[in-house]
């Protein structure tokens, strides 16, 4: 089958390349002295020496050395928020991909539920255009676009409540936890790193990277690189990942002021630094030997 092929085509290990040359083996002794200058900086931060502060799922974990504080942001509001958001997103794919008799099952209990949920304005309103979506949906036999279109119209307002109510208490949530961190902590910005994992949408939980940016900027420390000290982590699932991701911003910050000549070197692909004009070369090159 043609998932099964996709699965077996996995990432390659070039450490030991090229294999057929003295220079495989070289290649091998960086890696092995970078791993061990990269564990360098894990034990740093393992043995306590930094602050790692990690927001993960509904949490937000503070850790140094074998003291570790765990705190809910995401609680009981912002889920009920998010799931009332979900429920339009469900009606629509339930009329878009369910045959009508199962659909309407269906959708009377949510709406039955949305009743019972709709307990202030903004939970009002999504009930009330969910309704008029379904009678009208029911009325006419078929799920016509520009009911859709309505629907989603006056759902605009609702959704911007819900976004807004639910990053002011997010920031609110962040900010005590982050008083309560560096009280507890009495750890200086510099000696602060902070990881944001993140989700099923790429670049998600912004919000909580804009906050940390910010507390960095205002932090007391005289010099601190926003850029250096606050990571995000698309696929982090531990406080171990954390811990690596770290390690490696550490191990090539270093490496980077060492031989190219500024800390952040290492920021990007180190080809991307002269992308540009092999591209422009390149691409001139090419355009004299096409036919």
């Amino acid at each position: 089958m043609v998932a099964d092929k996709l699965v077996n085509i996995t990432l390659q290990d070039t450490k030991a390349e090229p294999a057929d040359s003295a220079l495989g083996e070289i290649n091998q002794l960086f890696h092995l002295q970078y791993a061990k200058r990269k564990q360098h900086f894990a034990d740093k931060i393992t043995h306590g020496h930094i602050l790692l502060i990690v927001r993960m799922d509904s949490r937000l974990i503070a850790c140094c050395g074998d003291s570790i504080s765990e705190y809910t942001v995401n609680g009981p509001g912002y889920h009920r928020r998010k799931t009332l958001s979900h429920s339009t997103m469900a009606v629509y794919y339930t009329l878009l991909q369910t045959p009508q008799p199962n659909a309407a099952a269906l959708l009377h209990n949510l709406l039955v539920q949305l009743k019972h949920e709709a307990g202030d304005a903004v939970g009002q309103q999504l009930f009330t255009a969910t309704q008029q979506l379904l009678n009208a949906a029911a009325y006419d036999g078929t799920v016509d676009h520009g009911l859709i279109l309505e629907y989603s119209r006056k759902l605009e307002p609702v959704f911007a409540q819900l976004m807004l109510q639910s990053a002011m208490d997010e920031t609110t949530q962040l900010l005590l936890y982050l008083d309560k961190i560096a009280e507890q902590f009495g750890k200086a910005t510099a000696d602060t790193f902070f990881v944001i994992f993140g989700g099923p949408q790429a670049r998600y939980r912004q919000l909580a990277k804009q906050v940390f940016e910010k507390w960095c900027q205002e932090s007391a420390d005289i010099v601190v690189d926003t850029r250096h000290h606050v990571r995000y982590y698309e696929h982090g699932t531990t406080v171990a990942d954390a811990v690596d991701l770290v390690a490696t911003a550490l191990a090539d910050r270093e490496l980077a002021q060492t031989f190219l000549g500024h800390a952040d070197a290492l920021e990007q692909d180190v080809l991307g630094l002269v992308a540009e004009q092999a591209i422009d070369r390149c691409w001139q090159r090419s355009k004299k030997t096409a036919p």
